[in-house]
C-alpha cells in the first residue's frame, strides 16, 4: 500500500507537467491580429442634403421632410412621371428606400 501512493503522486505530478507544458505551448502560438476598429457609422444628412439628394434622384416639388429616425427620413415629392409620392430615404446615404403614390 505504500509503495502505491508514491505512485499516485508520481503520476499527479507527470499529470500537471503536462498540463503545464501544454498550457506554455498553447501560449507561444502565433497571437492573432489585433481586430481592425469598426468603421464609425456615417452621420444622418442633414434637410438640405436630403433634399438635394431627391432632387438629384429626379424627383421635384419637395414639399415636406420628416426625419423618422437616425436612419430614416420620410419625404413627400412629385416623381418623374408628375405625381405626388411618399419616400422613405435612408438618413446616411441618401439612398430612396420605398416609394410610395399619394391620392
Amino acid at each position: 500500500m505504500n509503495r502505491s501512493i508514491p505512485h499516485r503522486i508520481a503520476a499527479s505530478a507527470a499529470a500537471v507537467v503536462l498540463a503545464a507544458a501544454a498550457g506554455a505551448a498553447a501560449a507561444q502560438t502565433a497571437p492573432s491580429a489585433p481586430a481592425a476598429p469598426a468603421a464609425p457609422a456615417a452621420a444622418p444628412m442633414n434637410f438640405q442634403q436630403i433634399a438635394d439628394r431627391v432632387v438629384a434622384q429626379g424627383y421635384s416639388d419637395v414639399r415636406e421632410i420628416e426625419r423618422k429616425s437616425d436612419k430614416l427620413y420620410e419625404v413627400e415629392a412629385h416623381d418623374a412621371k408628375g405625381r405626388r409620392v411618399e419616400l422613405s430615404i435612408d438618413a446616411r446615404s441618401g439612398e430612396v428606400l420605398r416609394e410610395k403614390a399619394k391620392r
